[in-house]
């Protein structure tokens, strides 16, 4: 196959061979740096809250950055809990069983999904890296709940939970 005949080969080699533009985590992501999967969960979110009545507030307002796995890159948490639709009741837009928590992170200029959970998050940050605790409800057979939070940490393009910790404070 000749490059001559196709130069559109040429240029799809090309792509691959130069690197991805630097990312660093204390760069300002906007909406349209954030990976085209998270930028259509936002979507989806202002979709269902105007069809629902509602007003979709700025979706970056669900959406915060950290670096957990200590690469200079910031890394993507989505929390539905926190997108904001005017006119309707927190969580409204989320599908069954809730509201989900999304953790994407930076992988030498990828974005690489790591874990999602049914549930919100804080960051604690006096660690470094910083650590996710996330904030899942835990039903019982008797139909009670209780709240169960778990600590992760981030290496090698994982999440590992550490045990249970809480969210106070933070």
């Amino acid at each position: 196959m000749s490059l001559r005949k196709r130069p559109w080969l040429l240029l799809i080699i090309v792509g691959i061979l130069l690197p991805a533009p630097a990312i660093h985590a204390d760069d300002g992501l906007g909406f349209n740096d954030l990976p085209e999967r998270i930028r259509n969960q936002l979507f989806d979110l202002s979709r269902r809250c105007s069809l629902l009545g509602g007003n979709a507030g700025n979706p970056m307002d669900a959406v915060a950055f950290a670096d957990f796995d200590r690469d200079g890159m910031p890394d993507i948490i989505l929390d539905e809990n926190r997108f904001a639709c005017d006119g309707l009741r927190p969580g409204a837009v989320c599908m069954q069983p809730g509201c989900r928590t999304y953790v994407t992170l930076s992988q030498d200029g990828r974005w690489r999904p790591v874990f999602d959970v049914a549930g919100s998050y804080c960051i604690d940050f006096d660690r470094s890296p910083p650590d996710l605790i996330t904030i899942q409800r835990n039903f019982l057979a008797d139909g009670s709940m209780n709240i169960i939070n778990i600590r992760y940490e981030f290496r090698r393009g994982m999440a590992f939970q550490r045990g249970l910790d809480t969210c106070e404070g933070r």
